[in-house]
């Protein structure tokens, strides 16, 4: 019989590396989903009850609690897991470790919330940030051997490396930043996508190149904000892709991914890109340098000479050799099976 594995979440929070852990999990252990609801009003006492009722009467049950993210959910299963003598892991990601641990709290809530994130590392069996800058932040707080980077991954089940085929076209993409949060385009530098796709479009029409920003549907907050900034018949927005069929056509046509954030604690749409041999060209905000590696382009400040040079280069052939580096990195370092491999060493049997 498997061991029992509690797997705790923010209910919101519905992504690919979520998914991706649970199927990793799920081949070791027997595994219960729990989701909190921490939103704003009354329901935010109201989950927080729930889920102190819940561990309270079924603790006994699991010998491992995973949480992703360290937050106001996460405080309360490590407490009870403490207190049961039971293992507790916390997958960090940006947010949680470089905004909350290390921020300064200006309401109650807030000092609240880093509370519950700091009680949450210092008393967690083991941390598993995502990337090596997330680690740096933690070891403030606690002893570096309690952390072990397990970078997040991409399923390659699901993103066929034979559909790896394809003519790329003098195409530049950028993944994310959508929704109602336009604080979040603007962490990742859309704006400067889209002066940047309309300079290179100036100094060369020949080229023709179309610049897409994937992720953004009709009537969001994200989508107004940008459409007042594009000119250019060459700038595109694109909605929120349905499905990752439609989402790896994207990548199978680029020429050149993008991930111009201020920070990224990791960047999962840029490593699906490089698997299909599009060339990353990044601003090395955070974890990016660490993902980029030696397969494509990493330029600090927002040096928009040097990015228009990278791209031109690129479009004009001369670093091919940095597609199948590109996917070689990935295989290497972002798989489903790495990131099994190093989670399943670090947890109990």
């Amino acid at each position: 019989m498997k061991p029992k594995l509690l797997f705790i979440k923010h209910k919101n929070f519905n992504a690919r590396t979520v998914d991706n852990d649970i199927e990793i999990l799920k081949d070791r252990y027997d595994v219960t989903m729990y989701e909190v609801n921490t939103t704003k009003g009354f329901s935010f006492f109201s989950e927080l009850i729930k889920e102190f009722f819940f561990l309270f009467f079924n603790i006994y049950k699991y010998r491992i609690i995973f949480i992703w993210f360290a937050d106001y959910h996460s405080l309360l299963p490590v407490f009870f897991s403490k207190l049961s003598g039971g293992f507790s892991a916390v997958n960090i990601g940006g947010y949680d470790a470089d905004e909350i641990l290390i921020g300064k709290p200006k309401s109650i809530k807030a000092r609240f919330r880093k509370l519950c994130v700091k009680y949450t590392v210092k008393k967690c069996t083991k941390i598993f940030p995502v990337s090596n800058v997330i680690k740096s932040y933690l070891e403030r707080v606690v002893p570096p051997e309690k952390c072990e980077t397990v970078f997040c991954c991409i399923n390659t089940g699901r993103f066929s490396a034979e559909e790896n085929t394809g003519k790329k076209e003098n195409l530049i993409i950028t993944v994310g930043g959508g929704g109602e949060f336009i604080k979040e385009a603007k962490r990742k530098r859309l704006d400067f996508f889209i002066s940047l796709g309309e300079e290179f479009t100036k100094r060369h029409p020949g080229y023709k190149a179309k610049f897409y920003l994937v992720g953004h549907n009709k009537g969001t907050a994200t989508y107004n904000y940008l459409k007042e900034l594009i000119k250019s018949p060459s700038i595109e927005i694109k909605p929120l892709t349905a499905s990752i069929e439609e989402l790896v056509s994207y990548y199978r046509r680029a020429s050149v991914y993008m991930q111009l954030s201020f920070y990224e604690a990791f960047g999962i749409a840029q490593i699906e890109a490089m698997y299909y041999g599009c060339i990353p060209v990044s601003n090395g905000g955070g974890a990016i340098p660490d993902v980029v590696g030696n397969a494509g382009f990493v330029i600090k400040d927002y040096d928009l000479e040097k990015y228009i040079a990278a791209i031109k280069e690129v479009l004009d052939g001369k670093h091919e050799n940095l597609r199948n580096e590109a996917k070689k990195r990935v295989a290497e370092n972002f798989t489903l099976q790495v990131r099994k491999e190093k989670l399943l060493d670090a947890l109990p049997h």
